[in-house]
């Protein structure tokens, strides 16, 4: 594992997006919500979302502006255009999926109900199938939460599932 520690650090929020156009050791935090990163290598460009929420339809017409990244679909959307703007091809874009657990809560039936780690997941697959961008790499589902780093000109990943811990 490569020294770390020389890069700046971004910890970055439930519902926030970050493109890293300099190296930067980018951390969040895990549990239904999935984390999707975008890497061009060669470029030395990554992005990567903390998205909350499967897509953003029943919130467009809301009289408030929602926050982009807290969506699934227009998280994806955000750091894809940014990639365009930046002229990355899109045959170049690493992408790699984490997080989507489920029974974070302790199994109980209203987790289940709602199911949002399975679908936040569903939401992943369905926009990178629309755009022709495979998934280099994942690991998502299960019922722990997951610590992330990750490296945004490599697009190098390090995940630690966490402790579960009981009730609500």
């Amino acid at each position: 594992m490569q020294d770390l520690e020389q890069y700046p650090k971004v910890f970055l929020q439930t519902g926030d997006c970050f493109l890293g156009v300099r190296p930067t050791l980018v951390s969040t935090v895990l549990g239904s919500c999935v984390a999707v990163t975008m890497c061009a290598p060669a470029r030395g460009i990554g992005a990567i979302c903390h998205a909350f929420l499967p897509d953003s339809v029943s919130f467009q017409n809301s009289s408030r502006e929602p926050q982009a990244c807290r969506f699934v679909d227009t998280a994806l959307e955000n750091m894809y255009s940014s990639m365009l703007k930046l002229k990355v091809p899109t045959d170049s874009l690493v992408v790699k999926v984490f997080g989507g657990a489920s029974g974070l809560m302790g199994g109980t039936e209203r987790t289940n109900l709602y199911d949002i780690g399975g679908r936040n997941l569903r939401a992943v697959r369905q926009w990178l199938m629309v755009h022709g961008l495979p998934i280099a790499k994942s690991q998502v589902g299960g019922n722990q939460g997951r610590k992330l780093h990750f490296l945004t000109h490599t697009g190098d990943v390090w995940v630690k599932l966490l402790n579960r811990s009981g009730g609500e």
